[in-house]
């Protein structure tokens, strides 16, 4: 036992090595803090052209000194808004050493406080808007500090604040007001005017009048009307007194729309009939590995009822009716009741959905449904994107319910189109139901009420940041995830468009934002596709500066450090204006020192090619590709990625248009109100590897590598394997100790070519894993699959703990960081190269010596990480 004990702290020591960041101290190479000056009245910022701009010495807009900016920054969320006075300039500092120039205050109102002096929200216990004096003073403070060093503040207005009936005046909601009460507080009288006072005192008491520091305004954190309608939440969200409310500005609308019935009657003229039901008698249940179930099928006067009887979990249990038929482009009406022998109160999730029941087991519409004992009819409207033809699929996975289910009244049907109802009367007309299918001219208006009563809430609120706050700083809405492509529509009179993505983000499988219970893919951003920065890039829209002000691959996802370099070269090479990291810190542990959730602070795996990623972003190093080309979102477009509920989903739509996504590697592109069709260069098949236009970096899908080669900077990104991969300055070789996944950036630190530079920062982090609590001496915390998956992983759960995860919200030091050990051939300028590993605070520890290094004709080859050698994630590179 103790030779296998010994074994196992060696096979540790070779894999990790203990790693923290000093950020209070770092210094060097890997200080950005030379992007950044102070704030001064000339730093204010301004929409123009599609970009932002700085207003220059004369103070005023669109004149020729104004000055083009990119913004790079992190999110703080809930108490790190507020930092201590203490703490406020060190927070600050901290920030500019990482190259950041922006900082989006995120959640100030989520969770108001019932002891100001926590400090933790804007907002008191108290009616809303009460303000904490002890939050607004901190984040004043705090807001100098940022300005003295070069940073702007991205103010968030309504992220979480939830209204409460009894303590805000407004009417109840059965069986609650929904979560951070979206979207009610969008269209409801009285939630707009308290919104409006918010945002009065908030910038009255934070003395943002004409402020440089305020950079930008987000009016509304990923809620919209139009988005709640497209993932079916408008109805449940929708009874009493707002429903009310809501239908009778809809009849507001039709009035000035059409003027009389007959003219509504006659533009909602429907033109497809209800088809005939798809489904029969033949279900199935299919088990998987130890999965135990069985079904009995029951004749009702009302049609089949199906009966299971669950006997054991740990796999998937799948009840489904199989062999049907359905035509593309058609759209299809689904129904099922369900109920199981579960106690009261209580509720467990199924996943329903229409898919191919043969591989590649492709899913037409699917969602979650939350069960209970009480039966319980669901419904999902869908588009087919593709024919089945005898091999469709009726499916629902019932094995986290574990008891026995029954489910009734099956249906699949093409839907018929609805009009004008005989009940109905101009004045007395329905909403539309997230699962009816309305006749064209119903669901256009519909769609265009919802954007117009979206325009109008966005409208009032940017109206009182104008009056408070001045008339230059920008503002945005929501973000286009969360509305799709019609919010180019409701946010027509704003300023910028942003949106948010994440990859392999936090699933929870059982409860919400259980810090004990969590899994993730462990994805790779390189490995699949880039598809979620692909779609990003085909929201951005022409005229308007663009943002992606929430992105992360959260941590103990092992590829991590791959997202902030991808994100920076793509979006500069897109011409975007500004990026937000999701976030720096979620709350006031500044020196915790470990990985905890989203969070940079301790995060060592993204912190320290953070500043490279800034600099590749906002200095220059990545050329902007030629003018962009227009993707066709004419208002017709718009409404038809609505109504098939693309909602965010907007690359994936654009290519039943033609639009292959790769192209966004190759070309600028940019979402144009106009007709037509995709330009050719952008429907064209792109060739693996993907090579910009530009001519600095090529992707290859198939290899999932990234490579950048420009004159300023070298990465070989992804799946390199052990492989030789060149990136002009700099070619890399992995050993076969490393695990064939690798992020290298070289960068100068000179700000001159690298084929010149003598003074260079190279980066190599793994992945980072915390100590498991217990181990003597102290062992890291593992990804393992999570339990009864092969394709889920969590962190290893401590010792004696009984629950699935480890905390996902922090855990006990040291932070251990992956050995990547490689070989890295530089081709740089003539002299003596010495290469110096760096400490924790960017110090450089002993130069390695020369069985390190090999020279060969203009090349020099570096054996990195080795044994022998001290190990870190970042070098200093000289040339004497």
């Amino acid at each position: 036992m103790l030779s296998f004990f010994l074994l196992v702290v060696a096979a540790y020591a070779q894999t990790y090595y203990p790693f923290a960041v000093d950020q209070d101290a770092v210094s060097g190479p890997a200080d950005f803090s030379f992007l950044n000056e102070p704030l001064t009245p000339a730093s204010r910022l301004h929409a123009r052209n599609g970009h932002f701009y700085r207003v220059g010495p004369d103070g005023q807009p669109n004149t020729a000194d104004d000055t083009a900016v990119r913004l790079y920054g992190v999110n703080l969320a809930f108490g790190a808004n507020f930092p201590t006075p203490q703490d406020a300039t060190r927070i600050a500092r901290r920030l500019r050493r990482l190259g950041v120039n922006v900082v989006r205050l995120h959640h100030m109102d989520s969770q108001p406080d019932s002891n100001s002096s926590n400090a933790g929200s804007l907002l008191t216990t108290g009616p809303y808007p009460t303000l904490n004096p002890t939050a607004i003073e901190r984040l004043r403070t705090f807001l100098t500090a940022l300005a003295g060093e070069g940073i702007y503040a991205n103010l968030n207005l309504h992220v979480g604040y939830q209204f409460r009936p009894a303590i805000d005046g407004i009417p109840s909601l059965t069986p609650a007001i929904p979560s951070q009460s979206k979207p009610l507080h969008i269209f409801y009288p009285r939630m707009v005017e308290l919104q409006k006072d918010f945002v009065r005192k908030v910038l009255d008491a934070l003395s943002l009048a004409e402020d440089p520091v305020l950079g930008m305004v987000e009016i509304n954190n990923e809620s919209s009307l139009l988005w709640d309608w497209q993932v079916t939440n408008l109805d449940a969200n929708l009874n009493g007194a707002y429903l009310t409310e809501l239908q009778s500005q809809w009849n507001t609308f039709l009035r000035a729309r059409h003027r009389t019935e007959d003219a509504l009657r006659e533009a909602w003229r429907p033109a497809v009939a209800d088809g005939a039901q798809i489904l029969g008698r033949n279900w199935q249940v299919e088990l998987h590995s130890v999965a135990r179930a069985s079904l009995r099928v029951e004749d009702e006067p009302a049609g089949p009822r199906v009966d299971v009887t669950y006997a054991q979990g740990g796999d998937t249990i799948i009840v489904k009716q199989v062999g049907f038929s359905v035509d593309s482009g058609a759209t299809y009406l689904a129904e099922v009741e369900l109920r199981a022998d579960l106690p009261a109160g209580v509720s467990r999730n199924v996943y329903w959905d229409v898919k191919q029941d043969v591989s590649p087991w492709r899913t037409m519409n699917g969602r979650n449904i939350a069960v209970t004992n009480q039966w319980q009819k669901f419904q999902m409207l869908f588009t087919a994107g593709f024919a089945m033809d005898r091999i469709g699929r009726f499916g629902l996975s019932i094995d986290q319910v574990a008891a026995n289910v029954q489910v009734r009244g099956a249906l699949l049907r093409i839907a018929g189109e609805r009009g004008m109802q005989p009940e109905e009367s101009l004045g007395a007309v329905a909403l539309v139901k997230t699962t009816e299918r309305s006749s064209p001219g119903r669901i256009a208006d519909f769609l265009a009420f919802l954007s117009e009563t979206d325009r109008a809430y966005l409208n009032a609120l940017r109206d009182v940041v104008r009056e408070q706050a001045g008339p230059l700083v920008p503002i945005a809405g929501t973000q286009i995830g969360f509305g799709g492509l019609m919010t180019i529509d409701s946010h027509r009179d704003l300023d910028y468009h942003d949106n948010h993505f994440y990859v392999d983000h936090y699933n929870f499988p059982n409860t919400a934002w259980d810090a004990f219970d969590w899994r993730i893919r462990d994805a790779s951003s390189a490995g699949s596709g880039l598809g979620a920065i692909l779609n990003i890039a085909a929201t951005r829209v022409a005229g308007m500066p663009f943002t992606v002000s929430e992105y992360n691959q959260n941590w103990p996802n092992r590829q991590a450090a791959e997202l902030d370099p991808l994100v920076s070269i793509i979006g500069a090479f897109q011409d975007w204006d500004g990026l937000m990291h999701f976030a720096y810190s979620h709350g006031r542990g500044w020196d915790d020192g470990v990985p905890s959730g989203f969070d940079l602070n301790g995060d060592w795996t993204k912190w320290i090619n953070f500043g490279q990623t800034a600099w590749l972003f906002r200095g220059g190093a990545i050329s902007k590709g030629e003018t962009p080309l227009a993707l066709p979102a004419s208002r017709t477009i718009r409404e038809r990625a609505t109504m098939e509920r693309r909602n965010g989903s907007v690359s994936t739509f654009l290519s039943t248009l033609g639009f292959a996504p790769l192209n966004a590697l190759r070309h600028r592109i940019e979402l144009a109100d106009r007709e037509g069709e995709i330009p050719a260069d952008l429907r064209a098949t792109a060739a693996d590897p993907v090579t910009a236009s530009t001519g600095e970096f090529a992707y290859n899908a198939a290899g999932r590598l990234f490579v950048l080669n420009t004159p300023l900077a070298s990465a070989v990104i992804g799946y390199a394997n052990q492989q030789p991969i060149d990136a002009g300055a700099m070619r890399i070789q992995l050993k076969d100790s490393a695990r064939g996944f690798v992020v290298a950036l070289l960068t100068p630190s000179d700000n001159k070519p690298l084929a010149e530079s003598r003074r260079l920062l190279l980066t190599l982090p793994g992945e980072s894993l915390r100590a498991r609590a217990g181990t003597t001496p102290a062992q890291p915390q593992r990804l393992v699959n999570y339990p009864g998956t092969s394709d889920w992983f969590t962190a290893q759960p401590d010792p004696g703990s009984i629950r699935p995860s480890a905390n996902r919200s922090g855990g006990p030091r040291p932070t251990f960081m992956e050995r990547i050990e490689c070989e890295v051939s530089l081709k740089l300028t003539e002299g003596a190269l010495r290469v110096y590993p760096l400490d924790g605070a960017g110090k450089r520890l002993d130069a390695l010596d020369d069985r390190f290094l090999q020279r060969d004709a203009g090349t020099v080859t570096v054996h990195l990480q080795a044994d022998g050698q001290a190990f870190s994630p970042w070098y200093e590179i000289t040339i004497e």
